[in-house]
């Protein structure tokens, strides 16, 4: 992918227009996710049609909740999706009637209420922090490694700026690579807990600390400066 083409994305809010874009994006990136698979038992029949279902109730969680749902796009298709939350969404989805009841009926109770422990768990580990949580996250494979992934960040960042009384920036995972491209921007882990046999880490961005540039913007930004 030229590098020419990180001047040209745009960030975008996701809309009842985008919406499907930003589904299919997202179905994508969390499909083969080890926690994601757990969490709706990969092996047992149903599974892609449970984490299409989660995915459509969470995006329509986050239109009711008024949260911000960012989006890279690149002409008219979206590249890449970030669902971010207040600190205290967590405890909102885990308790919101509407969203348990759309939940069981496209995943199953056994799944909901899975999930309702996990999103408990987010709330607990940095409850003392008022702060955004980025929920999901996800690149179009095609763009990947070559700093689009940065640039969505960036654009949260720029985002939740916007509000004045929060301290930072939150986000979780198992997975290593991911856990290392948010540590490469800056974050540290800030907490830990457990889901299954499963150690989530929980990586933390303070207000006001720089944000670290991917080397591919670097590279470009050294090119315009030329």
């Amino acid at each position: 992918m030229p590098l020419a083409e990180l001047n040209n994305v745009r960030a975008v809010k996701i809309s009842r227009e985008n919406m499907s874009q930003a589904q299919s994006l997202l179905c994508d990136a969390y499909r083969d996710n080890e926690f994601t698979q757990h969490m709706f038992n990969a092996n047992k029949r149903g599974y892609e049609q449970r984490l299409r279902g989660f995915i459509h109730e969470e995006l329509l969680l986050h239109f009711s909740l008024s949260n911000i749902s960012i989006a890279l796009a690149l002409d008219d298709r979206l590249i890449g999706v970030a669902m971010v939350s207040r600190a205290d969404l967590p405890l909102s989805m885990a308790t919101n009637w509407r969203w348990r009841m759309g939940m069981y009926s496209v995943v199953g109770v056994l799944y909901t209420e899975r999930l309702r422990s996990y999103y408990k768990a987010v709330q607990e580990s940095l409850k003392h922090k008022k702060h955004y949580w980025i929920s999901l996250m996800g690149l179009h494979h095609d763009f990947q490694h070559h700093g689009f992934g940065h640039t969505l960040v960036e654009a949260v960042h720029e985002e939740c700026e916007k509000e004045p009384n929060y301290c930072g920036i939150s986000v979780d995972s198992i997975d290593a690579q991911y856990k290392n491209f948010f540590q490469s921007m800056g974050y540290s882990k800030e907490a830990e807990f457990n889901v299954a046999d499963m150690t989530m880490d929980v990586l933390f961005h303070p207000r006001g600390s720089e944000l670290i540039a991917s080397p591919a913007r670097q590279q470009a930004e050294a090119a315009n400066n030329a």
